[in-house]
């Protein structure tokens, strides 16, 4: 993606941004915005949020950008003089560094889909963002969605059935005829469960994946899949980086191991997580904090598979796909201010032409930004979850006379 200043779309962009958003905001009290990257995408979700967290705050926008932002910072009516700045009263980012400041709200936006966003208070609790972050997201998850789950579960399947795009086997015969050909084409025994592992960050994740890559090698009772190179120091175990598809995949793997979020319960694959998410206290993985508790958990895997079993149960499918409905629809707010992710490259001339005839009253955005703000809620989301009523009929369409 390119940078502003870069592509024949960029002035046409700056003089759109300059008259939607008008004069700078002003106020006793400011917003900081810290862009950085060098996808503009990033850059812009940053500075929008920021913007209209500004209008709803009667806040002024402080920016600390490099020079190759400066221009569209001052377009969005970013203060051009930092030297008197005044109070912040939040900070919006699309990097959390471990230390950053808990003395005021922080606001992290996210790529991809609509608009994404979440928040940590000062009141929430001492700790670090990250820190916090997952158990706001899950008691958020306990008070407004698990509750509603019947309404919700209609959509939750549709979402389901549009995030397994990459996957088509439809039948659990489908499944077993793909699970024998890729274990052949690997040279594996069929009869032993398949562990996936799926990548990592090194640096973040070292111990824990350490811990599996041992296991692994230790192990006599599985096939192991890793999708990071590994020294293959057992015939059992293969490195598959690229080499299988989705289909192939899902279909081998009985048990996931990932650090990140993962997608895989709520399709009936159950998943040992072993890093951070911002959801990772909704119920849909098995977490786990410490190498013993991992291994522990590795080998209870393993031998509930081989006796027919699986550590994923019923509930915790419908939660893996809850989550993902509140991750993927209820928590992407659609804002007519700003493209969709996947505009791509045709972004900047996309927001060009939106900001030169788009009005921003009315605009999701701001509804979400003040229930989020007022609530001291942990998530931006498009439903206002305090209205179950309004839930109901937001989620269920009216049936036709």
């Amino acid at each position: 993606m390119r940078r502003v200043g870069d592509g024949e779309h960029v002035e046409r962009l700056l003089s759109a941004a300059r008259t939607c958003w008008g004069q700078a905001p002003t106020g006793s009290r400011c917003v900081v915005a810290e862009l950085s990257g060098e996808d503009i995408r990033v850059v812009l979700r940053t500075l929008l949020t920021a913007r209209a967290l500004c209008e709803l705050l009667s806040a002024r926008l402080v920016v600390q950008a490099g020079a190759e932002w400066r221009r569209l910072a001052e377009a969005f009516g970013a203060e051009r003089d930092l030297r008197s700045a005044p109070v912040p009263a939040a900070l919006v980012t699309s990097k959390v560094e471990p230390g950053a400041r808990r003395d005021i709200p922080v606001v992290h936006v996210h790529g991809t889909g609509s608009l994404k966003a979440y928040a940590v208070f000062p009141e929430d609790g001492p700790c670090g963002f990250h820190e916090e972050l997952p158990g706001r997201v899950g008691a958020f998850f306990e008070r407004h969605v698990w509750p509603h789950r019947h309404a919700i579960r209609a959509g939750a399947e549709r979402v389901a059935w549009r995030a397994k795009s990459g996957y088509q086997i439809h039948t659990e015969t489908e499944r077993r005829q793909l699970r024998h050909y890729g274990c052949a084409r690997l040279g594996l025994d069929p009869d032993r469960p398949a562990i996936a592992v799926f990548g990592h960050t090194p640096g973040e994740d070292a111990e824990l994946f350490d811990a599996t890559v041992e296991y692994a090698a230790s192990d006599e009772s599985a096939n192991w899949l890793f999708l990071d190179p590994v020294a293959p120091a057992s015939p059992r175990i293969r490195c598959v980086t690229g080499a299988l598809s989705t289909n192939i995949l899902w279909s081998l793997a009985d048990v996931g191991v990932t650090f990140r979020d993962s997608d895989l319960p709520a399709f009936g694959i159950p998943v040992i997580q072993a890093g951070w998410s911002e959801g990772s206290v909704c119920g849909a993985t098995h977490v786990t904090r410490s190498p013993s508790e991992h291994r522990a958990l590795l080998g209870e895997a393993i031998a509930r598979h081989a006796k027919g079993g699986s550590i994923l149960g019923p509930e915790q499918r419908e939660r893996a796909r809850l989550w993902l409905w509140l991750r993927r629809c209820a928590a992407d707010v659609p804002t007519q201010l700003l493209p969709h992710w996947e505009h791509g490259t045709d972004y900047v001339r996309t927001l060009a032409v939106t900001l030169e005839h788009v009005e921003r009253d009315g605009d999701p955005l701001y509804g979400a930004l003040r229930r989020m703000w007022d609530r001291r809620e942990p998530v931006l989301s498009r439903f206002d979850f305090r209205d179950p009523a309004g839930l109901v009929t937001t989620l269920t369409p009216a049936r036709s006379s």
